[in-house]
Formats: structure tokens, sequence, C-alpha cells
């Protein structure tokens, strides 16, 4: 019967900045979802490096600073093949031809 107290009590116990992992888990899937949403990412991992110097070892911590990685990398990678493939001239030129029509 002791045994079994201990371990509710274990099971309902919170891991410290909890809301912090949380925080950063969504901003991870967010940045993930959204095909490297910078925002996100940064905000994502800001989170996970605070929860885990809080004390927090769980893994939606662990995760979530995985996954905001990835949507960094993919974001760094689109921005990098964006540049060099001349993206930016054509999304310009879309711009400058929207706003010349309109005005």
């Amino acid at each position: 019967m002791e045994n079994q107290d201990f371990n509710a009590t274990v099971l309902t116990e919170e891991m410290p900045e909890s809301g912090k992992a949380t925080g950063a888990l969504v901003c991870g899937i967010i940045s993930l979802a959204c095909c490297g949403c910078m925002p996100a990412g940064v905000i994502g991992l800001i989170l996970a490096i605070l929860a885990k110097k809080g004390g927090n070892t769980s893994t939606k911590c662990t995760v979530g600073m995985v996954l905001s990685i990835i949507g960094l990398a993919l974001w760094a990678i689109s921005l990098i093949y964006t540049l060099a493939t001349g993206g930016i001239n054509s999304y310009m030129q879309m711009v400058n031809s929207i706003t010349n029509s309109m005005g």
C-alpha cells in the first residue's frame, strides 16, 4: 500500500519550468510545420534553454529544443536556396509590378 502512494506522488509531481517546456514544444512544432518559421524556432529554442537551465529534464523540453533547431535549419537552408537561385529578384519584380499597376 505504501508503494502505491509513492508512485502516485511521483506521477503527479510537475517538473520545474513545465510551462516553458510546453511552450518550447509548441513553438518547435509550429516552426517545423511552417517549414522553418524563424520566429517560432527562435522562441522555442530560447524557451527550451531556459527550461533546461531551470532544471527541467523532461522529454517535451528536449523534443521542443530539437524541433526548434530543425525548424531553424530548414529556414536557413531555404534562405540560402532562395538567395542562390535568384528567388529574391523574382519576388521583388512581382512586388514592383503590383505596386506599379496600383498607382
